[in-house]
């Protein structure tokens, strides 16, 4: 391989999740893939020449493809560092995304209009007491569940309810510039 620079004519046409610090830091990552792969196809395409201060530099550009190739494996790459949930806490949004639409096809309802406790998810997720208040707490603040008071027996309990299906859950925001006439 050789060292040339890469050069992307599609750079202000990208998006970005960038509704987070971590996706914001996570920019670059996604900016330098795009580049190492246009990287990789130099000796597929043509290296151009520019000169600059008197010197020659040589590049090659990135290519449509590349970007689709790189929006294919950001969320692989980047999908970890892009989630704003700890690893254990995203596995119970999906544990419990999973349980309430079989509830939902069971019961013949919409996802949004089941309610749960905490005893009814540890029984149904075999979660431990303290895993469940710990992590249903860190999906409460981020508004992945809404927490409603009920009375029980004299007291309060709470009720736990999915803010959203996990449809739109994942995302990274990413979009390609297709330019009808650039090579592919």
């Amino acid at each position: 391989m050789r060292p040339l620079k890469v050069v992307n004519p599609y750079a202000g046409e990208l998006s970005f999740a960038d509704g987070q610090t971590r996706t914001r830091r996570d920019h670059m990552k996604y900016l330098g893939l795009i580049s190492a792969i246009a990287l990789l196809h130099q000796y597929s395409r043509e290296v151009k020449r520019v000169e600059h201060h008197g010197r020659v530099i040589e590049y090659v550009e990135v290519w449509p493809k590349d970007i689709e190739l790189a929006n294919k494996l950001s969320s692989v790459v980047l999908g970890r560092t892009l989630d704003e949930l700890p690893p254990q806490t995203r596995k119970l949004l999906i544990a419990l995304q999973d349980w309430i639409r079989g509830r939902a096809d069971t019961e013949d309802v919409q996802v949004r209009n089941i309610r749960f406790r905490r005893r009814e998810a540890r029984e149904a997720l075999g979660w431990t007491d303290t895993m469940l208040k710990i992590h249903l707490g860190r999906l409460a603040e981020l508004e992945y569940l809404l927490v409603h008071r009920s009375a029980v027996r004299g007291g309060m309990s709470f009720e736990y309810e999915l803010a959203c299906d996990g449809s739109e859950l994942g995302g990274l925001g990413l979009e390609s510039p297709f330019v009808a006439d650039a090579p592919v």
